[in-house]
C-alpha cells in the first residue's frame, strides 16, 4: 500500500470550503455580491415615504397623548375635590356648622383678630378643611413658639398639593396662591361672615342640619376669580345669582364697581367643564350650564343673569327669584 502524503490531505481539506462557496460557474464575485447588497438598500423616495408615515403617526398620536394627559390631570383634580369635600363635611359634623370663607373675628364686633390653632391670622376656608389632609400652608417657618402668628403679609403660598388643581394655569398668578388659585368655596350659602348693616354676620354659621339635599348642594369647585379667563379672589365661589335669601348684596370681589366685575364663578378648565365637590362628599365633572350659569356669545359667564338658577347652591328646591 502506498503511503498517504499528509501534506496532500491537508491541502485538499483546506480547498473544500473554497469549492463550496465559490464553485465553478458562480459569477458572484466580491464586486457582484456588494452590488446585491446595495440593491436591497432604501432608495431616497422610499426613505422619504417612511419619514412621511412616521410624521403622520406622530401627528395623530400627539393630540391623543395630550388629551390623555389632560384627562389624567382632571382625575387628580377630581380626587382632590373629593378629599377636600370630605374634610369639609367632617368639620361640619364635628362643629355642627360649615366653616366661613374667611374668619376675621370670632364674633361680630370683636376688636382682636381670630387666630387658628396653626397660628394663622384671619384664616380662609382652606385652613378649616384640614381633617385628613393637613394644613394648607406649612406653619413651621412662621410659628416657632407659643403665641407666634402669621398672615397674608408673611405668605399666601400653599404648600399642600391637595388644594392645587394640576390643570390650573394662569400666567398672572402663582398656582399655589391661596387667594387666587385653584378652588372656590360656596360661601354665600354655606358660610359668609361678611357684616350686615345691623352688625351681624350675613350667613354664618350655617348648620349641617339645614342642608336639605347634601348630594345636590355644591361645596367646592374650580374657581375662576373676578375676571375672564382667570382673576383675583378665586377662593370665593359665587353662585350664578346673588344669594338674596341670605342677604347677599355683593359677589366675591365686593370692591369692584359692577356685579359683573365682582363675580367670581366656577371655571371650566377641564375641557370647558368644572370639577365640583358636593356637601355629601362626592365630586363630579359638570358643564357650567348644568351648574346654573348663563354665558354670553363670547362664552363669558354673566353675573346675576335672570335665566341663571341657584338650585345646586341654595340647598333647597326653590329657584330664587
Amino acid at each position: 500500500m502506498n503511503a498517504v502524503d499528509p501534506t496532500h490531505i491537508q491541502h485538499r481539506w483546506r480547498r473544500v470550503p473554497y469549492r463550496v462557496f465559490a464553485c465553478p460557474g458562480d459569477d458572484r464575485t466580491p464586486q457582484n455580491r456588494v452590488g446585491v447588497r446595495n440593491g436591497q438598500a432604501f432608495t431616497l423616495v422610499e426613505l422619504l415615504v417612511v419619514v412621511a408615515i412616521i410624521g403622520l403617526l406622530m401627528g395623530l398620536l400627539v393630540p391623543v397623548l395630550g388629551k390623555a394627559r389632560g384627562v389624567a390631570r382632571s382625575l387628580v383634580c377630581l380626587a382632590n375635590l373629593h378629599r377636600l369635600t370630605m374634610a369639609g363635611r367632617m368639620y361640619a359634623e364635628d362643629q355642627g356648622a360649615f366653616p366661613p370663607h374667611r374668619l376675621k373675628t370670632r364674633r361680630p364686633g370683636d376688636k382682636q383678630n381670630y387666630v387658628n390653632e396653626y397660628g394663622r391670622d384671619r384664616p380662609r376656608w382652606q385652613w378649616f378643611f384640614d381633617q385628613g389632609v393637613g394644613p394648607v400652608i406649612d406653619p413651621a417657618p412662621w410659628v416657632s413658639g407659643s403665641g407666634d402668628t402669621f398672615n397674608d403679609e408673611d405668605t399666601l403660598i400653599m404648600t399642600n398639593d391637595y388644594f392645587i388643581c394640576p390643570s390650573f394655569y394662569a400666567p398672572d398668578f402663582d398656582v399655589h396662591d391661596i387667594r387666587n388659585g385653584s378652588y372656590g368655596y360656596n360661601y354665600q350659602y354655606l358660610g359668609s361672615p361678611r357684616l350686615r348693616a345691623d352688625g351681624r354676620y350675613q350667613n354664618y354659621p350655617v348648620k349641617l342640619i339645614q342642608i336639605k339635599k347634601p348630594s345636590q348642594t355644591i361645596m367646592l369647585a374650580d374657581g375662576r376669580g373676578n375676571r375672564h379667563p382667570h382673576g383675583e379672589h378665586a377662593y370665593k365661589l359665587d353662585p350664578p345669582r346673588l344669594a338674596r335669601s341670605t342677604g347677599a348684596v355683593y359677589f366675591g370681589d365686593w370692591k369692584q364697581p359692577t356685579l359683573q366685575a365682582q363675580h367670581t364663578p366656577a371655571e371650566g378648565r377641564h375641557g370647558d367643564r368644572a370639577n365640583v365637590g358636593f356637601v355629601d362628599g362626592h365630586a363630579e365633572t359638570m358643564t357650567l350650564e348644568a351648574m346654573g350659569y348663563v354665558r354670553d356669545e363670547q362664552g363669558v359667564i354673566m353675573a346675576d343673569h335672570p335665566d341663571a338658577v341657584n338650585y345646586l347652591w341654595s340647598h333647597t328646591k326653590a329657584v330664587e327669584p
